[in-house]
């Protein structure tokens, strides 16, 4: 009967439940970095009291249930995690600490590594060899595996992370080291690197394995007492987890690959954003979504989701495909600071749910987003989180005078429309980022303004980097959790070739393309999809062979015809020429990397009109009509604005009729989030109650 999905953030979890009816309900509580099954419980129990159930009725009724978790990346944050052990091969244990030479700033030595994950003392050499085609050269010497089970027993050891040299190309060896270890010790988990990440990049690889060894233990005992609390409150249904590449897996997997799931909440955001360009048909859209701890940049082009095949975190490289998502730390609960410069900074240091910012009264001492936003008048304190907190301006204002203020010279306000100048200039630069140094013109996209706290900065984000019309949803302040409902069960898998593309025998790709499938296959029955049920999206990454980086150019039609050859190499230099600017088809080609996406087959989207929070059914609904009236309000407010306080219309969401228009400047005060409406830009209501607000009509 309902299908709930759960996000939960750095600053706060958010719900969404949909019923049999397609009516949808929300609910947004702040997290708890101690204890965080508590504010899941707390926000379900709030969501079964609109329903007149209680929290056991509730999950009794529950068909299903989709979870976005930010454990894993929270314990890598913070420097938590497993006691781990590194498995190598011998001579190799200090490829983790070698990196590859390469600097964040390139002409700044003085510029600090993320710490090694793995003391060297817990990095072994284990003596055996495979060469680079696979070919076993020296087995591996299984008395020395006895001898390591007994010395990482002796150190305490949770968690082993096996990385041998060019097991990308044949497991075997990390196979019997596996089972010889767990043999000895059963309790210790084992991660191998050939079923994780089974690329070449020995260095990525084994940073790879190493978080995952170091984070599964963690979020594998937060999964189970999260299934053993929600079954003993009702729950039935097994509890689906997001992954980086926006697809769902459920316990056992991500309880296994906690490296999967660092960005399962942004991911929600993005498969949201894919639905929202699809029932609007918006060709290119920039997803923006800023909650209390973070600012998060994506794209939707031509209907797609942008995927990068690795990407950094936390200045880790992590071997996975995963949605190409770009966060800055500029969220409402960001701090704002001095450098020794005496410059003013924003983020990315946050100051999270408790204390949080020093409005919200609970001991918070550091100046903040949302404090600055309150100073400005661009928040009610009376109703913040839809009346379920009060914010104190008077303590915002002392942190403000006492950080920012009275060091720079200025007035409280003054400073405060500093930090929200500093904000928002972190936040074009991340969509600069991902437009324009990129190749793509943003003056082509639509905004999606989504997040609690993006709509208080989206026109003037839009106008500073050329976009001329933002969205912001319905459901724009749990928007992560929205999207959870549109994603399905997803995997990769991966074969390692390396060969001249052209060169490699036609039975050996038929036969690789067959052991692909199967192995995906395999996995998708565990996960209960049938096999009409299922879409095969076949790719690979090329390069010339004296690149150091790969193309993934996309396989159409059948992967085993003869013809593919020819597909893939002008595939690969139109892509070329795109990104870079140029092409060598004169050149051969590396054929790196065979890819298989197996994913469940798309749902049908739902109507937007019973998408809607809290308005029933779709019968309830007026027919929309498109008026050219304005708008009009009573209640006014004073907000500072460029350089002085200004009066300025305030509406409430729930009074705006569909086909409304507003011309700014003027404030929308909606649950659990404000819109800003800047000078120049004109707001209306859709027949699916998303704000399209566009620069020019009746401004400039």
């Amino acid at each position: 009967m309902f299908e709930i999905s759960v996000d939960v953030g750095g600053t706060f979890a958010d719900f969404i439940v949909r019923d049999r009816q397609g009516a949808t309900f929300t609910a947004k509580v702040p997290s708890s970095h101690e204890n965080p099954l508590e504010p899941i419980i707390r926000g379900l129990t709030e969501l079964a009291k609109r329903f007149d159930l209680s929290l056991e009725e509730f999950l009794e009724l529950t068909d299903k249930f989709i979870h976005g978790t930010t454990v894993g990346i929270n314990a890598l944050l913070q420097g938590q995690g497993a006691k781990t052990a590194l498995i190598t091969t011998e001579g190799f244990r200090d490829a983790l600490e070698l990196r590859r030479s390469r600097l964040a700033e390139q002409w700044d030595f003085r510029v600090a590594l993320s710490p090694v994950l793995v003391p060297r003392h817990l990095r072994i050499g284990l003596r055996e060899r495979m060469d680079y085609l696979g070919m076993s050269i020296k087995a591996a010497d299984r008395a020395q595996i006895k001898e390591i089970a007994g010395f990482l027993r002796q150190e305490g050891v949770e968690s082993v992370a096996v990385c041998l040299l060019f097991a990308c190309r044949n497991p075997e060896h990390e196979l019997m080291f596996k089972e010889d270890l767990q043999a000895f010790s059963p309790e210790v988990f084992v991660t191998l690197s050939s079923e994780l990440s089974s690329q070449l990049g020995e260095y990525e690889r084994t940073t790879t394995t190493v978080l995952n060894a170091r984070l599964s233990p963690v979020l594998s005992n937060y999964l189970q007492d999260l299934r053993s609390h929600l079954r003993d409150k009702g729950l039935q249904v097994p509890i689906l987890i997001a992954q980086n590449n926006g697809g769902l897996t459920d316990l056992l997997q991500a309880s296994k690959r906690a490296v999967h799931t660092l960005f399962s909440g942004p991911a929600g955001g993005v498969k949201g954003g894919w639905a929202l360009a699809r029932e609007q048909e918006f060709s290119e859209l920039v997803v923006g979504d800023m909650g209390g701890t973070s600012f998060d940049v994506s794209l939707i082009r031509q209907g797609k989701m942008e995927v990068t095949p690795q990407a950094e975190i936390a200045g880790y490289p992590v071997q996975l495909p995963m949605l190409d998502i770009h966060t800055v730390g500029a969220g409402g609960g960001s701090i704002a600071w001095l450098d020794k410069g005496g410059m003013l900074r924003v983020g990315p240091h946050s100051a999270g749910a408790n204390p949080g910012p020093a409005c919200y009264g609970l001991g918070g001492q550091e100046p903040t987003i949302t404090d600055a936003a309150l100073i400005m008048g661009l928040l009610d304190g009376s109703d913040f989180l839809g009346g379920r907190m009060s914010l104190d301006k008077e303590l915002a204002c002392e942190a403000v005078e006492k950080k920012v203020a009275h060091p720079l010279g200025l007035s409280v306000s003054e400073a405060a429309y500093a930090i929200y100048q500093v904000a928002l200039s972190l936040m074009s630069d991340a969509v600069y980022l991902m437009t324009v140094k990129k190749g793509y013109d943003p003056r082509s996209f639509v905004l999606a303004a989504v997040g609690g706290a993006l709509p208080l900065f989206a026109t003037a984000l839009a106008e500073r980097v050329g976009i001329q019309q933002v969205v912001v949803p319905e459901l724009a302040p749990v928007f992560c959790a929205q999207g959870l409902h549109h994603a399905r069960f997803q995997l990769e898998v991966l074969r390692s070739l390396y060969e001249v593309l052209g060169e490699v025998p036609i039975l050996s790709w038929n036969q690789g393309i067959l052991e692909l499938q199967s192995q995906a296959d395999q996995e998708l029955s565990r996960l209960g999809v049938s096999a009409d049920q299922r879409d095969y999206v076949w790719s690979a990454d090329l390069k010339y062979s004296d690149q150091h980086h790969e193309i993934n150019v996309a396989i159409l039609g059948d992967a085993t015809d003869q013809e593919v050859w020819q597909q893939l190499d002008k595939g690969f230099h139109e892509a070329h020429q795109r990104l870079y600017g140029y092409s060598q088809p004169e050149k051969s080609l590396m054929l790196v990397n065979l890819r298989l996406l197996a994913q469940e087959k798309e749902r049908s989207l739902q109507s937007r009109l019973s998408l809607r929070a809290g308005w029933g059914n779709t019968k309830d609904l007026q027919i929309y009509e498109k008026s050219t009236t304005l708008s009009k309000t009573n209640e006014v407010h004073s907000v500072y604005l460029q350089g002085a306080f200004q009066d300025v219309k305030i509406f409430r969401w729930q009074d705006l009729g569909m086909g409304m228009r507003l011309q700014g400047p003027a404030i929308i005060i909606k649950e659990y989030t404000t819109i800003l409406i800047d000078e120049n830009w004109q707001a209306e209501l859709d027949q699916v109650r998303n704000l399209i607000i566009e620069i020019g009509k009746d401004g400039r």
